[in-house]
């Protein structure tokens, strides 16, 4: 019986990955209903930064899903018509999310410069305690993320992002809430500013997700990864590595390198040597499959 179908028989329950793929999980419902109550509140109390912060959540939940995705094809096997794997979705996905991302950010600036020109910034009254709850209802959630999140980081590269995500995003809610705070006292254009302040951050952040997306579809070799596997091979072998290929999908990374060893060294040896410096590489990078060709340092052709 094969792991595939064990997997569908048997589905790993209170596993390492079973456990993180949960946590993901809690975070993108929590997440999720943030952006709700804060897109409904928000244009009912008619407050820009408590919008905007929830756009910024918007981008949160977007890259929650991709984790999500990401650690789901995980578990998924090769298969004959995807021989490296299904981590090209979660690029796919990331680059979609960027771009609209980037478009909202965009279109929440421009909103905030002309009401800020026309004069047109004004809290709703009657419901300023409904922009404070859903502050504080996303404050909530922020805290809950980070204690959900927090004692799987070190465990795995994509619960890490998830915290990291949470507590960038916890600051987003911060800068709302002071601005939507002095606005209730009778500065309204601080809630505009506010705005555009998580507008821009929101902004910087959609770029950087579309540039890696980009990178990874063309399958850019990322140079201070290929670097660093220089350095580590070049270390544990004593020896200069001839050639060397890497090519990232999602947060999967392939790798290729030719390694010339000296002819003294036997089979067995050449190969301890190599294992110990895979082993390092995938302690330094997570999820790596490596292959690595090793030929004697007498043999002058180039590979």
């Amino acid at each position: 019986m094969n792991r595939k179908l064990l997997l569908e028989l048997f589905p790993l329950r209170g596993c390492p990955e079973t456990k993180k793929f949960e946590a993901l999980k809690i975070s993108a419902g929590a997440i999720a209903s943030v952006v709700i109550v804060e897109f409904i509140l928000g244009y009912a109390v008619n407050s820009l930064s408590i919008i905007s912060d929830g756009a910024h959540a918007l981008l949160d939940f977007a890259s929650i899903l991709m984790l999500l995705l990401a650690t789901k094809v995980s578990l998924k096997l090769p298969d004959e018509e995807h021989m490296y794997g299904h981590e090209k979705i979660e690029v796919f996905g990331g680059f979609i999310g960027g771009i609209i991302l980037f478009a909202t950010s965009v279109f929440l600036i421009i909103e905030a410069f002309y009401k800020i020109v026309g004069g047109e910034l004004a809290v709703v009254k009657e419901l300023e305690l409904a922009g404070f709850a859903a502050i504080a209802y996303t404050l909530f959630i922020d805290f809950l993320r980070i204690k959900v999140l927090h004692p799987l980081e070190h465990e795995s590269v994509t619960v890490k992002a998830g915290f990291y995500h949470s507590v960038a995003d916890l600051g987003s809610t911060l800068i709302a809430l002071l601005g939507f705070g002095i606005a209730t006292l009778g500065f309204p254009i601080f809630d505009g500013l506010a705005s555009i302040v998580l507008c821009i951050i929101l902004g910087y952040l959609s770029i950087g997700l579309l540039k890696e997306s980009v990178l990874d579809l063309v399958d850019s070799a990322p140079r201070n990864i290929i670097e660093d596997i220089r350095k580590i091979y070049t270390s544990a072998c004593c020896t200069p590595v001839q050639t060397i290929k890497v090519r990232k999908a999602g947060r999967k990374i392939f790798v290729e390198v030719v390694v010339k060893m000296p002819d003294e060294i036997n089979l067995e040896e050449a190969h301890n040597i190599i294992l110990k410096a895979e082993e390092k590489i995938k302690k330094a990078f997570g999820k790596v499959e490596i292959i690595t060709h090793v030929c004697p340092a007498s043999d002058s052709k180039h590979y």
